[in-house]
């Protein structure tokens, strides 16, 4: 079977008029009329946009002896695309970035709100009055507030983009160079914040080594010494977040309208079914924490848990891919 009658049977097959198709295709009626009657052929940018209309190979397209149709992965799932638009695409990368910037600052805010926490904690022990320590964690609480007044508006925002997450796509013709466009356009800002936000998670462990150095030195004022200098240290690490966390959400954005990374279809596939044991694992490390800082009174120390949590995390992530494989 040849090309054209390969369109011709294609077109029909999913209901297509010649003026439909050439809309998808951002070419005009004659041109598919042409391709039809074997007057012209496509080049190689419209059998790609063929193959990705029709959900088949491309090598279905250009090989005549292939007479029976090769469908893509999701084609033969079963799975429906669902319809990307050039207007849809770009006010979703809009939408990412403001909404990156949103989630970068409240996870910021987080953070930071366990400075006063740990600096009032400090100078209670020092103090030896409790209501310092009671002082700081009231102001880590209004922080969180803040943050989670933050984080609700902003996934709220983004509520309508959540297909991309679990469904397969099917993007007009033009879209995928855009993204791709845009993607490596950013790509170097991306990583300038990531390699600027992991200096600042390493730098932050220098003053909580040193002011720990003196605190040995420093008699009754341990307790403060040591709660500024994980103080300290927090602030370091809420800098650096904040950068790790906006770049790695637009790049997310990206791989979402690309189908890449965590976001391929075979990935949006099985996450459709299953438990999130990642989400789960989070939830446990979040709650021990706040237990034992609570019932032993020792948050000074209890932010230990979040580093073993997050040493043990890509081996939960592969416990994860592991399941779902099977």
């Amino acid at each position: 079977m040849i090309l054209a009658d390969k369109i011709i049977a294609l077109r029909k097959k999913n209901g297509l008029s010649q003026e439909e198709l050439a809309e998808k295709m951002n070419v005009s009626r004659q041109a598919v009329s042409k391709w039809e009657s074997a007057q012209s052929v496509p080049d190689l940018n419209k059998i790609i946009a063929l193959s990705e209309i029709f959900g088949v190979t491309t090598d279905y397209l250009l090989k005549d002896e292939l007479g029976e149709p090769e469908f893509t992965p999701a084609e033969e799932s079963g799975t429906p695309l669902r319809p990307v638009s050039m207007e849809e695409a770009n006010a979703f990368l809009d939408d990412n970035r403001r909404y990156a910037f949103r989630i970068a600052l409240g996870t910021f805010l987080c953070l930071t709100g366990c400075i006063p926490m740990f600096i009032l904690g400090g100078l209670s022990e020092v103090a030896g009055n409790g209501f310092l320590g009671g002082i700081g964690i009231a102001v880590m609480l209004c922080f969180v507030a803040a943050a989670v007044g933050i984080f609700i508006p902003a996934s709220r925002s983004m509520e309508g983009y959540t297909y991309l997450e679990k469904e397969p796509i099917d993007t007009a013709y033009g879209v995928s160079g855009m993204v791709k466009e845009r993607q490596e356009q950013y790509k170097p800002s991306s990583s300038r914040s990531m390699t600027f936000g992991v200096i600042l998670c390493i730098l932050g462990v220098i003053p909580l080594i040193v002011l720990g150095i003196l605190s040995e030195q420093a008699g009754e004022a341990e307790d403060f010494m040591g709660g500024l200098g994980l103080g300290i240290m927090m602030g370091f690490i809420a800098v650096g977040v904040f950068f790790i966390v906006k770049a790695s959400v637009v790049m997310g954005g990206f791989e979402r309208l690309l189908e890449e990374g965590d976001y391929s279809r075979e990935k949006k596939l099985s996450r459709q079914t299953g438990l999130n044991i990642m989400l789960i694992y989070w939830l446990i490390l979040v709650a021990a924490f706040l237990a034992v800082s609570f019932i032993w009174n020792s948050w000074r120390w209890t932010w230990v848990i979040f580093v073993v949590g997050g040493v043990l995390s890509p081996v939960v992530s592969e416990i994860q891919a592991h399941i779902r494989r099977k």
